[in-house]
């Protein structure tokens, strides 16, 4: 499959084989540098993720324009006239103080380049938008990742675009500065200041929303990765969230979801089991704990919760992280899979390189991507060595066993 998505630096996916032991794949091929924009070089600071999905409301000191700014004024005519404006005051100082402006063809070529760019990234002409879907009661938005694994992946994460519900109006205000609609003549100012207050708002109310911690990376998310699931997932489907010190982007809540039945190792180190109120410690190179519940059942919710609030006390007493992941079956069952291992953190006392190379839920599953820092030490030290660094202790592994002991032992 060829994707088109100019966001996207994936060209065709190459499916792997079912293998029960890790393994390293060429999961991808790359794009021709200049057949898609990069991330990197679109303007704007913040997460990753966000920044994916919309441009930054961050002003720049230099040319006072955001990118969102850029983003709504679109045409290269309105973003000039509104370069002029913002520019105004500063350029009224240097006239006074007969100082010529040296840095006004410089900035402007930048701005003009910026805004082919953002153009380009967040176009929606040939691209998705954004989709909203509501789980557990809250708004979240999926979309494709600029870097994708696998055909139709997708990353989940909660919407933080509230404060942006009124887009079209103030692109349909910016009309104003023309003396018509058809016109290129631009003279009405009124409409670019009232832009300016209103992304002023934006990121302010926007940085609150970060600050508050509501949209951080942590593990909160089991029931609303489950209910994607229940909504939107097939059998085979399955949906994963990194654990905190593996994860690319720490500042936005994300997890990852796989269609078409793609078939990892540790799946075929599935415990065998016909009762659905079972769950068993695993035997996989990271302690894990396999557990599974019936969505036709009122109780899933609850249970789904128990294993979170699990998981948030390892992580709390003993510094065990969980990747957790879990995967639809066929009657509305739902395997969840719980990966634990060293959270990186000073009580472990990792080497620079161990924690560089911490597994992240791919490597935890047992893929390895080709010709990436962790394939390289995987194939150096094998399978057993790689994932002894990040293996608990004997004495973490009895904590797990107590505190698991409930859900272990409802059989």
């Amino acid at each position: 499959m060829i994707n088109c998505n100019s966001k996207v630096s994936v060209c065709t996916f190459n499916p792997i084989t079912a293998d029960k032991e890790p393994n390293t794949a060429q999961l991808t091929n790359s794009k021709d540098k200049g057949s898609f924009i990069n991330i990197a070089d679109v303007r704007g600071t913040g997460g990753g993720i966000e920044k994916m999905t919309h441009p930054s409301a961050q002003v720049s000191e230099t040319d006072l324009f955001s990118p969102y700014m850029i983003e709504l004024l679109g045409k290269t005519t309105a973003l000039a006239f509104a370069e002029k404006v913002l520019q105004a005051p500063r350029q009224q100082l240097l006239d006074s103080l007969g100082i010529d402006d040296t840095q006004k063809t410089e900035r402007q070529t930048k701005l003009h380049s910026d805004q082919i760019t953002i153009s380009r990234f967040y176009t929606h002409s040939v691209e998705p938008k954004p989709s909203s879907i509501t789980l557990n009661g809250s708004p979240f938005i999926e979309q494709e990742p600029t870097n994708p694994y696998f055909i139709n992946q997708k990353i989940i994460t909660p919407d933080f675009r509230v404060h942006r519900d009124n887009e079209d109006a103030h692109r349909l205000n910016l009309l104003q500065c023309k003396s018509r609609d058809d016109s290129e003549v631009f003279f009405n100012k009124e409409p670019i200041l009232q832009l300016q207050q209103y992304n002023a708002s934006t990121y302010q109310h926007e940085s609150h929303l970060r600050d508050d911690g509501k949209l951080q990376n942590n593990a909160h998310y089991f029931t609303e990765m489950v209910s994607y699931l229940a909504q939107r997932g097939s059998p085979g489907d399955f949906i994963v969230q990194n654990s905190l010190e593996s994860s690319s982007d720490r500042t936005t809540a994300h997890f990852q979801y796989i269609p078409d039945d793609v078939i990892l190792p540790i799946f075929a180190h599935t415990p065998r089991s016909s009762d659905i109120s079972e769950a068993k410690i695993m035997d996989w190179y990271l302690p894990s704990v396999w557990s599974t519940f019936d969505l036709s059942e009122p109780d899933w919710i609850d249970a789904s919760k128990k294993l979170q609030h699990l998981c948030q006390e390892l992580l709390d007493s003993q510094h065990i992280s969980t990747t957790p992941l879990f995967r639809k079956l066929e009657g509305e069952r739902v395997d969840a899979f719980l990966i634990f291992k060293k959270d990186c953190s000073i009580q472990w006392n990792m080497t620079p390189e161990s924690i560089q190379n911490t597994p992240g839920w791919l490597e935890a599953s047992g893929i390895f991507i080709a010709n990436s820092g962790k394939s390289e030490v995987f194939e150096r030290l094998g399978a057993r060595a790689y994932y002894e660094s990040y293996r608990v202790t004997a004495e973490s592994m009895d904590t797990i066993n107590r505190i698991f002991a409930d859900v272990l032992t409802r059989h």
